[in-house]
């Protein structure tokens, strides 16, 4: 998950962010005033906003509403110190998702950021399923049928980013963005590298091939049918696996440091 952290304090931000990153969160650090929702627009894509003040008043209402005027499509948590039920019930009206008083720990920020974004895209738990095959947001974990699979961070970025958006064609240019944000990361071809190497192990632990490719484009996760899952259950069974794709030694090389 990639978050932008808008906060009136900027020691408080990157705090806040280093915090995050513990968590397995990404993402960038601005300050909290008249450009917020420039830097939203213009460094982004995004995941959330979290907006960071010690009051809930007017500054921070008039940032909110420039931020809900851009149609970003993505939840807004406002962070704050202190409020009243009018600023708080203010602040939901004109596009807030979420009102949090501190204090709050870290990682229950990223657990409310994370149930706001799933929402949003239309996934009640943090229970992500196409297949036989399912992420579990809550626990980091990836399973086919109730097994655990071992997955890299990167891995388990990219698999959560397709079931969150199943059936929607994902560019490669917003996977990367997402992955490695505005820090120099590597060529596209790395994500096909991790798109690969996920394939070989879903295979190998039975899922049904369920992540469809738009050559040069991007990725889609497409719900298999009773019949792939049946068949993919019986490779599994009788250990014959689909051949994996060969990967090239640069994009291999980075994907295992990554």
């Amino acid at each position: 998950m990639r978050i932008l952290v808008a906060s009136a304090s900027p020691t408080s931000g990157h705090r806040l962010m280093a915090a995050f990153s513990r968590e397995g969160v990404s993402g960038e650090v601005v300050a909290l005033d008249a450009d917020t929702a420039d830097a939203a627009q213009r460094t982004g894509p995004y995941d959330a906003v979290l907006l960071e003040a010690p009051a809930l008043e007017q500054p921070l209402l008039a940032i909110l509403r420039a931020l809900a005027r851009r149609r970003l499509g993505i939840p807004i948590l406002v962070f704050t110190n202190r409020t009243t039920p009018e600023a708080e019930a203010e602040a939901l009206d004109i596009g807030a998702d979420d009102v949090l008083l501190a204090p709050v720990s870290a990682s229950m920020l990223v657990v409310r950021l994370r149930s706001l974004r799933r929402r949003i895209l239309g996934h009640l738990t943090a229970t992500l399923r196409c297949g036989n095959t399912v992420v579990d947001q809550a626990r980091g974990r990836v399973l086919v049928d109730g097994a655990e699979i071992r997955v890299t961070r990167r891995e388990f970025d990219v698999l959560e980013l397709l079931l969150l958006h199943r059936g929607t064609l994902v560019s490669k240019e917003e996977f990367m963005q997402r992955l490695y944000g505005l820090s120099e990361g590597p060529d596209s071809r790395t994500l096909d590298v991790f798109v690969c190497k996920l394939r070989r192990k879903l295979a190998a632990a039975g899922a049904a091939e369920f992540i469809r490719t738009t050559w040069s484009r991007g990725y889609t996760a497409d719900e298999p049918t009773e019949a792939g899952i049946a068949l993919a259950r019986a490779r599994h069974a009788e250990g014959a696996l689909r051949r994996p794709t060969r990967l090239t030694r640069p994009a291999l090389a980075w994907s295992e440091i990554h």
